[in-house]
C-alpha cells in the first residue's frame, strides 16, 4: 500500500514537471457520461436511438453548443445508416432548422486524409436520411465509444424551452444473415482543414476556400456528400494530381427564400465507385456567392463526408501522440465552453449599453453586429 501510495504522488509530481507546452500536446480527458444523452437498442427494429436533450432554445436567441457528450454503442455488427428529427417532450416534431449541425466522432480511430479522430456521420437541417445497401456496413464492437458534438439555432418566431434530438442508426448483428456485410469506412473533409475554426467570413461577392491532402490508403469513393451554408453556389472534390473533378454538387435552394434546402449526395456504389490514391494529392473547394453589400461573420462553411471501402492496405492506427490529434480533441471539446464565454460577453456588453440609454453604446463599447 505504501508502494502505491507512493508510486501515485511519483506520478502526480512528473505531470507537474511536464513543461507547458508538452502539457498542451497532450489529448484532454474525455467527458463522463452524463443525462443529456440517451441510447436505446431496438432490438426488434435493429436501431439504435440516441436522444440528446432537453434542450431550451429562446425565440430570437444565439445559437446553442451543448456540453459534448460520450456514448458507447451497445452491440456488435455494421452501420448501416442513420436518420434524425427534432422532437417535443410529447414526442412531436419540431421544426428542422431548430439543428445547426450534430457530429459523431470516433476518439479512438483516425480519418482518412488525417490524424484527427473519426467523424463517423454529421447532420445539417439540410441532411436527409442516410442509407447503405445491406451488403455494406461500418463495423462497430460492443463499446464503441462516440463523442457526440451539436449545435442548436433558435428561431424567431417561438420559444421552445423542451426540445431533443433524436437520431436513429439503423444496424445489423454480427453472426446474423447468411453473409457478412463489406466493410466500409467513413470520411471527412473541410475547406479549413482538419484542425481549427470551421466557419468564415463571406464578404459580399465570391469567396472560394480549398483545402488539399492525401488519403492514407488507397480505396473506392463509394458514396459522398456535402455541408454548405446560405449562398453557396457549389461545392467540389477534385484530383489535383490527375488535374480533374473527382465530384462537384449544388446546394438545392427554397425557391421562395433561397435559402438552403438540402445538399445532394452522390451514391455511387451502383458503379463501382471512384478510385482514390494514396500517392495522388486531393482537394476540396467550396464557392459562396453574397449577393448582399454586407459582410456575414462566420457564414460559410464547407465540408464534405462520405464512405470507401478500404484497398487492401490495412487502415492506420490512431496515434495519440500527434498534434493534430490533441489539437482537434481539444477544439471539439471546448467549443461549448468558449461559445457560452463569447455569449456572456455579448450579455455584459449589451447590459452596459442598456444603462447607456436605448440604442446608445457605452463609451468605449464595440459591440457585435449581426452584418
Amino acid at each position: 500500500m505504501k508502494l502505491r501510495r507512493h508510486s501515485g504522488s511519483l506520478i502526480a509530481a512528473s505531470w507537474l514537471l511536464l513543461p507547458a507546452a508538452a502539457l498542451s500536446q497532450m489529448p484532454p480527458p474525455l467527458p463522463d457520461r452524463s443525462d443529456l444523452v440517451r441510447i436505446t437498442d431496438l432490438r426488434e427494429d435493429r436501431t439504435l436511438e440516441i436522444v440528446v436533450g432537453p434542450i431550451s432554445l429562446e425565440a430570437g436567441g444565439p445559437h446553442l453548443r451543448t456540453p459534448v457528450q460520450l456514448v458507447s454503442l451497445p452491440v456488435a455488427g455494421w452501420l448501416h445508416g442513420f436518420e434524425w428529427e427534432m422532437r417535443d417532450a410529447a414526442g412531436r416534431a419540431l421544426p428542422d432548422r431548430l439543428l445547426h449541425h450534430v457530429n459523431f466522432i470516433d476518439p479512438d480511430r483516425r480519418e482518412l486524409f488525417s490524424d484527427i479522430p473519426r467523424r463517423v456521420l454529421a447532420a445539417g437541417r439540410e441532411t436527409q436520411k442516410q442509407g447503405m445497401p445491406k451488403f455494406l456496413g461500418y463495423p462497430i464492437v460492443a463499446g464503441t465509444r462516440l463523442l457526440i458534438s451539436a449545435m442548436f439555432a433558435s428561431v424567431t418566431d417561438e420559444d421552445y424551452p423542451e426540445a431533443y434530438l433524436h437520431v436513429r442508426l439503423s444496424y445489423s448483428l454480427d453472426g446474423n444473415g447468411l453473409f457478412s456485410p463489406r466493410d466500409v469506412y467513413p470520411f471527412y473533409l473541410d475547406v479549413m482543414g482538419p484542425v481549427g475554426a470551421k466557419e468564415f467570413p463571406l464578404p459580399p461577392g465570391r469567396t472560394t476556400r480549398s483545402w488539399e491532402g492525401r488519403p492514407a490508403i488507397d480505396g473506392r469513393i463509394l458514396a459522398i456528400g456535402g455541408h454548405v451554408h446560405d449562398f453557396a453556389e457549389w461545392i467540389r472534390l477534385e484530383d489535383v494530381t490527375e488535374g480533374k473533378v473527382v465530384w462537384e454538387t449544388a446546394p438545392e435552394l427554397d425557391e421562395e427564400t433561397g435559402e438552403v434546402v438540402s445538399v445532394p449526395t452522390g451514391r455511387l456504389w451502383w458503379r463501382g465507385g471512384m478510385r482514390i490514391r494514396r500517392d495522388h494529392t486531393y482537394r476540396i473547394v467550396v464557392q459562396y456567392h453574397n449577393p448582399t453589400d454586407a459582410p456575414v461573420p462566420d457564414g460559410g462553411m464547407g465540408a464534405l463526408g462520405g464512405i470507401i471501402l478500404a484497398g487492401e492496405a490495412e487502415w492506420p492506427p490512431l496515434d495519440r501522440t500527434a498534434a493534430a490529434y490533441a489539437e482537434d480533441l481539444r477544439n471539439t471539446l471546448e467549443a461549448p465552453m468558449r461559445a457560452h464565454d463569447q455569449a456572456e460577453d455579448r450579455e455584459a456588453q449589451d447590459g452596459i449599453g442598456r444603462n447607456h440609454g436605448a440604442g446608445e453604446q457605452a463609451p468605449g463599447e464595440t459591440r457585435p453586429t449581426d452584418g
